[in-house]
């Protein structure tokens, strides 16, 4: 048995990485196409592009994963049962279960390949990605550091800490300077909140220098005049699905504190605990499909049907999570539900196929 599990599991294996790199290696080139009308930007030219584009791969891998396992492990199964291995595995006492869980076992290893990629591995490279297309874009302009970004905005210096959506600042400073560079004033704000296209600082205070000292003037709401445009602080709010499951929570909690909006950060953290088990799903639906319809068809046929059914399943998960959140259900059932009728379906085939 130990032998037909490594034998079964080896293959899935190969099939798998093969089919994720290929998907990769399409993303990345997609991404550089698409990058290409950015280049001249600042010094941001192809080589910059191809940087970025490849940094991202693995945050592509990751959201590829389960599509990838799929189309993968129906490869790898199909590859078995067109040189009737299977048939003769089956024919020697090896149940369907036995054989399913046989490709589980080695599913692990994807699993957990999976896990180490989404929590350690993509939420670095793809603040590099972005840390690289912001420099090369926006030059001495903008510079991101630990506690948030710092902007040029004409003869202001402003400081950012945060940035929640497209309407929202947190923690925000303006340093004036005069013609010589000579620090005029400082104002700090709690926050700033877009309204009518016009920003508005909230709960602060302006700081004037003067040769006698300096004058300190509190206010409720204060109107703010820039040039800032809100993409170039896009670097400050990362998108949701590439942060690490610690980042998430402790930032949905920093936002639940503070009565702001928390629902796509739910989705991408329950998106994220479900994922180990999305890819499972994925095996047995796969097996599912090897044992019953696609018993007796072409290498060809199964591939196409793998295709098909992992499209369906990435943009099922992609497109029924933010609906769900629009018709204000909870955000773990938008995230569970997809692969929940995958596996049903994957368990129906598989108790017709025996």
């Amino acid at each position: 048995m130990n032998i037909l599990r490594f034998y079964i599991g080896k293959t899935i294996l190969a099939t798998s990485i093969m089919t994720l790199a290929m998907l990769a290696i399409i993303r990345v080139l997609f991404t550089l196409i698409d990058e290409s009308g950015d280049f001249g930007k600042g010094s941001y030219q192809f080589v910059d592009g191809l940087s970025y584009s490849l940094l991202l791969a693995p945050q592509y891998i990751y959201e590829f994963f389960p599509m990838a396992i799929l189309i993968g492990s129906i490869a790898g199964l199909g590859l078995l049962a067109s040189r009737s291995e299977l048939t003769v595995m089956r024919a020697a006492g090896k149940t369907t279960m036995q054989i399913v869980g046989s490709a589980l076992s080695y599913g692990l290893i994807l699993i957990a390949f999976a896990i180490f990629l989404g929590e350690y591995v993509s939420p670095k490279t793809t603040r590099m990605a972005e840390d690289i297309r912001n420099r090369a874009i926006l030059g001495d302009q903008l510079v991101k550091g630990e506690q948030g970004v710092w902007v040029k905005d004409g003869g202001k210096m402003v400081h950012v800490k945060d940035v929640i959506g497209n309407e929202r600042m947190e923690g925000v400073s303006i340093y004036q300077f005069d013609q010589s560079q000579t620090l005029e004033s400082v104002i700090h704000a709690s926050s700033a909140l877009l309204d009518n296209n016009i920003w508005q600082l909230k709960n602060g205070y302006k700081s004037i220098i003067t040769q006698d000292g300096i004058e300190r003037q509190r206010f409720d709401a204060f109107e703010w005049q820039t040039n800032i445009e809100m993409e170039n602080l896009s670097v400050l709010s990362d998108d949701p699905e590439t942060l690490d499951i610690v980042s998430l929570y402790t930032y949905r909690q920093y936002l639940a504190n503070n009565g702001l909006e928390t629902q796509s950060y739910d989705l991408a953290f329950w998106r994220k605990l479900i994922q180990p088990i999305s890819t499972a799903i994925m095996i047995v639906l796969a097996a599912s499909f090897v044992f019953g319809p696609m018993r007796s068809v072409s290498m060809g046929a199964r591939v196409l049907v793998g295709v098909l059914t992992g499209m369906a399943y990435f943009f099922a998960v992609r497109t029924f999570g933010p609906v769900s959140l629009v018709f204000g259900m909870p955000a773990i059932f938008g995230a569970i539900l997809p692969p929940a009728i995958f596996a049903a379906g994957a368990w129906y085939l598989l108790r017709r196929a025996g």
